[in-house]
């Protein structure tokens, strides 16, 4: 009698112990990632800030065979200068690298334009200096 006792108590460790890895990777998989996002901050040639000015971004993939992703969005800049663009549906689940973005700028004959570096799921930032 003591023989089955302790095999149904290694049965019952055996299911605990698997039943604990299966909460442990649903709970790790379930984990939210963070936004990729860029932040371009507005300004003329003296450093002041710009507002309502028109800041779009213009990606083109090196291979389009492979990749089709084209980053084509546009917003204006608000009161403090500052224009906001989430990035996160341009990259795929297991992408690696850097994206690299054209960010163009336009207010009342102003220009500029600056290449951005993307770094995926961070806050990215660019200053984009008009003249």
């Amino acid at each position: 009698m003591q023989m089955y006792e302790k095999k149904n108590l290694m049965h019952t460790a055996k299911i605990a112990f698997l039943s604990m890895l299966a909460i442990v990777f649903l709970v790790a998989s379930c984990k939210e990632t963070s936004p990729t996002t860029l932040e371009v901050t507005v300004v003329d040639s003296n450093g002041i800030v710009i507002s309502e000015a028109k800041v779009w971004l213009e990606a083109e993939p090196t291979d389009t065979t492979h990749n089709a992703i084209a980053v084509q969005d546009s917003t204006a800049s608000n009161n403090v200068g500052k224009a906001y663009f989430d990035l996160t549906k341009y990259y795929k689940p297991g992408q690696i690298g850097v994206m690299q973005i054209k960010v163009k700028g336009f207010y009342f004959g102003l220009t500029g334009e600056v290449l951005a570096e993307i770094t995926e799921l961070e806050r990215n930032q660019v200053l984009l200096q008009l003249q």
